[in-house]
């Protein structure tokens, strides 16, 4: 039996740590911490020392270099670390989050075809292109909680609204008319770049993730593949790739 070699995935956030252990290339452990609960995380991280891992960080300098030093990671991820696709197309790779690299590595990694698209809906929602082993960027837009949110703080009399598990096409009240215009507004803009993005590059692999892919990919055609850890599998391939 072969033996099992275990690898640390941490992906600091704007409000929460996950922390993401692999035996091989299997997912066997899973958490996620808020970011303000600064007592958990040193416990976790500082629990992690010994194991073979990767930071991956949006996080300030001081509040990288606080997490960095209690995990002592093998990986901090940025655009020079070692990557097994090539982002040299993209034009200022200085700014490229380190999501949206760790997504393309995933999505080349698993992708039956040559070239690969990543969805990413979250906070915004990304689009990532691949060809064969060359990244080459793609788009960012605001998510539905930002949009929501602009219409409220942008207007005298709009208010301030969450989500509804239905969602009208034609919304008969202000409040329905906003919901319809962000979630289907949403949903078009997708199913439209998605169609301009098969119609140029063929064959291609979809791939579907973020913390709100689940609000759209039941709308989606089945030949996408929906993946809540696109992320950070993308990290783990990274490390392996680097160790």
């Amino acid at each position: 039996m072969s033996e099992k070699i275990k690898y640390c995935v941490v992906d600091a956030g704007n409000t929460r740590v996950k922390v993401v252990d692999f035996e091989n290339d299997e997912i066997v452990g899973h958490q996620q911490i808020a970011l303000e609960d600064l007592e958990k995380i040193k416990l976790v991280l500082s629990a992690k020392k010994l194991t073979t891992s990767i930071l991956s960080s949006v996080l300030d300098k001081e509040k990288l270099k606080w997490v960095s030093d209690l995990l002592e990671p093998n990986v901090v991820l940025s655009n020079q670390t070692p990557l097994p696709i090539s982002i040299d197309a993209y034009e200022t790779p200085n700014t490229l989050g380190a999501d949206r690299i760790a997504n393309a590595v995933a999505a080349h990694y698993y992708s039956n075809t040559d070239h690969a698209l990543v969805i990413d809906i979250g906070t915004c929602i990304k689009f990532d292109l691949v060809l064969k082993d060359k990244y080459q960027g793609g788009s960012i837009a605001p998510g539905y909680a930002m949009r929501l949110k602009a219409m409220h703080e942008f207007t005298g009399a709009l208010p301030l609204l969450e989500l509804e598990d239905v969602t009208p096409l034609i919304g008969r009240t202000t409040k329905k008319a906003m919901l319809s215009g962000v979630i289907n507004g949403i949903q078009a803009e997708i199913e439209g770049f998605i169609a301009s993005y098969t119609q140029q590059y063929q064959p291609l692999t979809i791939f579907l993730t973020g913390g709100d892919h689940k609000r759209f990919d039941k709308e989606l055609k089945n030949s996408i593949f929906a993946e809540d850890n696109l992320t950070v599998k993308g990290l783990h391939i990274i490390l392996k790739y680097n160790v």
